[in-house]
């Protein structure tokens, strides 16, 4: 493949070693993954369970994801799309409305494309919580 000349060229090794280099680095960082954006932890299974009507205990997912919170908070991640809407939710099924309204402004705040769907829960909330009141 190579003349004897080529072999005792410097200039030639000096290329190869280059070219060598640079091979391994660029396999060694195309294997390195990305960091993700956000703090997923749990909450896509807990969502599919919620959805699959498995996980009646909302109590526990809420605490669950409540971890998830504090874990993300501790990593200095931030909360995926969606998060404190759900969480919003669970904590309405649990009869605690003012948390579930902290959680849905949260998630407006967080996420401003979100405010539309957050404005709806957050009038039908205060409407329902209205209602009882008006009742007594």
């Amino acid at each position: 493949m190579f003349s004897n000349k080529a072999l005792r060229c410097p200039r030639l090794w000096r290329g190869l070693r280059w070219a060598g280099i640079c091979l391994s680095v660029g396999v060694l960082t195309a294997c390195a993954q990305p960091k993700s954006l956000y703090s997923w932890d749990s909450y896509q299974p807990m969502v599919y369970a919620y959805l699959q009507e498995e996980g009646e205990d909302y109590a526990a997912q809420v605490q669950t994801l409540e971890e998830n919170v504090e874990s993300a908070r501790a990593t200095d991640q931030a909360l995926p799309p969606g998060f404190r809407a759900h969480l919003g939710l669970l904590y309405l099924k649990l009869g605690d409305g003012a948390k579930a309204v902290e959680q849905w402004e949260g998630e407006k705040n967080a996420f401003p494309e979100s405010s539309p769907f957050m404005n709806f829960l957050l009038r039908h909330t205060t409407a329902q919580a209205d209602v009882p009141a008006q009742a007594q």
